[in-house]
């Protein structure tokens, strides 16, 4: 971690990463982005290997996980970079088919240990949300947004905020973000993909710029 500009910087290359076979059993493994205990929020990256297949589980905590490489099949629906899983607390949902694998950010609500389970609930609260489906709209000079999630994950909500080049981000209202493409520099400091931002409280927070342009996953609490 870097502490730059009133943020603490996650670089993905610094993450550390635990083996989720001697966790959930399942083989798959998760790097710790930030475990935010004071809003009970959990930032982390799930990366599973060819021929992957997550069984259908339920959760004490709810989730809004979003694709953010290769592709992943629900319910016979093919989810795509930046579509969504919401999982909510306590129903059993799944499987989720991830053969060509997939890496996924995860913002977990609560616990996020698994137990697998034989059937599904005979209620389908959980949803897939198509990014494809919902418009960018303008958001600032140089910078547009779509929400991902407004409810379903307790006060948890996740927006993708595209800048182009040159654009700045100032006063970001968010809590943390993702960069899931291009490239952003905070202070000085330089970020790539899947680098994580955490707005520190309590202080100044400096401009964002994206010299290339970006796009970003965005969590904040409603």
């Amino acid at each position: 971690m870097a502490e730059t500009g009133g943020y603490t910087i996650v670089r993905k290359a610094d993450i550390p990463w635990e083996d989720r076979k001697n966790v959930d059993g399942w083989p798959s493994r998760a790097g710790m982005y930030y475990d935010d205990r004071d809003n009970e929020l959990c930032m982390r990256l799930i990366d599973y290997p060819v021929g992957s297949v997550e069984p259908r589980h339920t959760h004490p905590g709810a989730h809004a996980t979003t694709l953010l490489k290769h592709s992943a099949v629900v319910d016979g629906i093919k989810l795509k970079p930046l579509d969504v899983v919401l999982g909510p607390s306590n129903e059993p949902h799944g499987p989720l088919d991830y053969r060509d694998s997939c890496q996924l950010f995860s913002v977990f609500v609560g616990s996020f240990y698994h137990s697998e389970v034989e059937k599904l609930g005979t209620e389908k609260h959980y949803r897939l949300i198509q990014s494809e489906q919902i418009a960018w709209t303008p958001a600032g000079t140089g910078i547009e947004e779509k929400i991902l999630v407004d409810r379903g994950v307790g006060r948890l909500l996740l927006k993708a905020v595209r800048f182009a080049p040159s654009a700045t981000f100032t006063k970001p209202p968010m809590i943390c973000a993702l960069i899931v493409f291009g490239n952003a520099e905070i202070a000085g400091e330089k970020l790539g993909e899947w680098d994580f931002i955490y707005a520190n409280r309590g202080t100044e927070h400096a401009p964002i710029r994206f010299p290339e342009g970006a796009t970003l996953l965005t969590v904040a609490l409603q």
